[in-house]
């Protein structure tokens, strides 16, 4: 589209802003919760999340899955598994990645990438209307 004067050109530009904010937003939304959990299907994609954000710098890894275990006291209720990462370092030290910090940063991370995900689709809309709106 191309506009007579430098006014009309920003006043386009800014209506076409406003109109992917919000378009931005239900594909920030979108992203984080159909991508983010999808990402769960990349094997040891969660794994490595824990391990980078508990143990960087780790040179090696073992992980060690429990049975399935109650998550509630109430023994119907939800059952979950357990998952204990130990993390081995260059000097010979080891450190123990708990089951709640393994969900917490697997959880948090993979919908964290969805959301990411989501946050550049986003940023490439916003530079659409310097190149679809200019001045004749």
């Amino acid at each position: 589209m191309k506009l007579n004067t430098v006014k009309e050109v920003w006043v386009a530009r800014l209506i076409a802003w406003v109109v992917i904010t919000a378009l931005s937003c239900g594909i920030i939304f979108a992203t984080t919760f159909m991508i983010g959990p999808s990402l769960f299907a990349i094997p040891n994609l969660n794994d490595r999340i824990a391990m980078a954000v508990f143990c960087p710098g780790a040179e090696s890894s073992s992980t060690q899955e429990g049975a399935s275990t109650p998550t509630t006291s109430d023994p119907n209720g939800t059952r979950g598994h357990t998952v204990e990462i130990t993390c081995y370092f260059a000097d010979g030290s080891t450190k123990i990645i708990r089951n709640e910090q393994f969900a917490l940063a697997s959880i948090g991370g993979m919908f964290g990438i969805g959301g990411l995900i989501g946050i550049f689709i986003s940023a490439l809309l916003f530079l659409l209307p310097f190149f679809l709106i200019r001045k004749k």
